[in-house]
């Protein structure tokens, strides 16, 4: 504190005027003189005593210049975009959130192994870049939006996820590409890359994302949906196959195979049943299931039959002895109604209702005649009276039975032998086909291992 030298002057009459003073009032002195409110020894705001003495509001507001009850910043004023928000909260300092500049999210340890990103932004002043598109089975995603990007170095299980305090009604999304929503990436199942809840509550979660760079939209629900949002990223190393049921996982058998009721992102697979122990226990459901790819192989063909009885009628005049042996090679029992079999020109067999095909079996369609094979019960003739499988070459299809058929198998063979079959090799695990008689003492074996052996 300065120290100043005080004169009295006593007067017979009366007393000095303000403008005889001397030494008048000096704000930041630490002296509360005159018209002075306080004077704390400077000429700082914000610290209860103003640069012009004046006594300040005790309660730290945002917008006062002063980082206090709980502010990130605060920069003097209540404008967003500036890297310090209307509400005192950090803004990315990056340039961009466009399809072409997205904005980046840099995903760090936070001590225990997950690795977190936090971001902020406002897309009042942004543009509409990503199109209206199909989220939650419905179409959202009309206003204002960001983009943001992120990195995986490798496979791992990730969450992204709203403020649900913020105002603004958002919608996320997360692709493989900016701004095409046709690149999102699927949740789970049948589920979305997009996640539009009530209001700004939004939330997508991954298990065993693989490693590289996504794409976040930040977008408006509607056309007028615009403000302040924040967001969160985590991932983490993925435990998909360790045998603990983590909270992003249907199940957890301990392994990352599939077909065995839990597959390599943990989600239990159509036809089964998986428990909540750990390791998960799966069974399959006793209730059919439509066929899906993967499920059923073409295991054996005759196309050039000529004096064969492959269906031991006791007939081998005609083609009516040329047949295909599919096998269901999954874990479920297999409902066939509706699915098709197709040679290079037309539909050549419908199965009806009520055909199955139980885990590990065979099923043969024979081009006609009365199949009587022993041991061979799951047959049935071509529904449109014939395979019309050619001898010098073909393509054999078999498809869903959906609006938009989903081809199950399609297979293109060249000229075939006369009076042998082809069969996968090794017989049904194999990929290509061999002579039948090259990998057994017989020329054909339907319904029946190569080795003659019962399915």
């Amino acid at each position: 504190m300065k120290t100043r030298l005080f004169v009295t002057m006593v007067f017979l009459v009366g007393c000095s005027s303000a403008k005889d003073d001397p030494d008048p009032p000096a704000c930041g002195n630490g002296l509360k003189e005159g018209a002075e409110q306080c004077d704390d020894g400077n000429l700082v705001n914000g610290d209860g005593c103003s640069g012009a003495c004046m006594m300040e509001s005790s309660g730290a507001r945002c917008g006062d210049a002063l980082v206090s009850n709980g502010e990130q910043c605060d920069d003097g004023n209540n404008v967003a975009g500036d890297g310090c928000s209307a509400t005192c909260e950090n803004e990315s300092t990056a340039t961009g959130g466009t399809c072409g500049s997205p904005y980046d999210l840099q995903l760090m340890d936070d001590g225990t192994g997950v690795l977190v990103a936090t971001a902020t932004g406002d897309t009042t002043t942004g543009t509409d870049q990503v199109p209206e598109g199909q989220c939650d089975g419905f179409d959202s995603g009309a206003g204002h939006d960001h983009i943001w990007k992120f990195t995986l170095a490798v496979p791992s299980d990730v969450v992204v996820y709203t403020d649900e305090s913020t105002a603004f009604d958002s919608v996320i999304r997360v692709m493989s590409a900016p701004c095409d929503v046709t690149t999102e990436i699927g949740e789970y199942g049948t589920e979305d890359g997009c996640s539009d809840g009530e209001g700004a509550a939004e939330f997508l979660g991954y298990v065993r994302l693989a490693a590289g760079t996504y794409y976040i939209v930040l977008d408006g629900y509607m056309a007028t949906d615009v403000g302040m949002y924040s967001f969160e990223v985590n991932a983490w190393p993925t435990t998909c196959g360790d045998g603990v049921l983590d909270p992003l996982e249907f199940c957890d058998d301990g392994n990352s195979a599939t077909t065995d009721g839990c597959d390599a992102k943990c989600e239990v697979e159509t036809g089964w049943s998986c428990s909540e122990d750990e390791p998960s226990v799966c069974t399959p459901d006793s209730s059919s299931a439509k066929p899906q790819i993967g499920d059923i192989v073409l295991n054996e063909f005759m196309a050039a039959d000529n004096a064969s009885d492959t269906n031991c009628d006791g007939d081998t005049t005609g083609t009516a002895d040329e047949f295909i042996e599919i096998v269901n090679v999954s874990n479920k029992t297999l409902d066939m109604e509706g699915v098709t079999i197709a040679d290079s020109v037309v539909m050549r067999h419908t199965f009806p209702a009520g055909v199955t095909i139980a885990p590990g079996k065979a099923y043969v369609v024979w081009n006609a005649g009365t199949p009587n094979c022993a041991g061979v019960t799951d047959f049935a003739v071509a529904s449109s009276g014939q395979l019309g499988l050619n001898d010098g070459g073909d393509t054999i299809t078999i498809a869903t039975a959906d609006a938009t058929p989903v081809n199950l198998v399609s297979m293109t063979y060249g000229a075939a032998t006369t009076n042998v079959s082809n069969n996968l090799s090794p017989d049904v695990t194999g990929t290509a086909f061999v002579l039948h008689n090259t990998m057994a003492a017989t020329a054909y074996s339907p319904g029946k291992h190569a080795d003659g052996s019962a399915f």
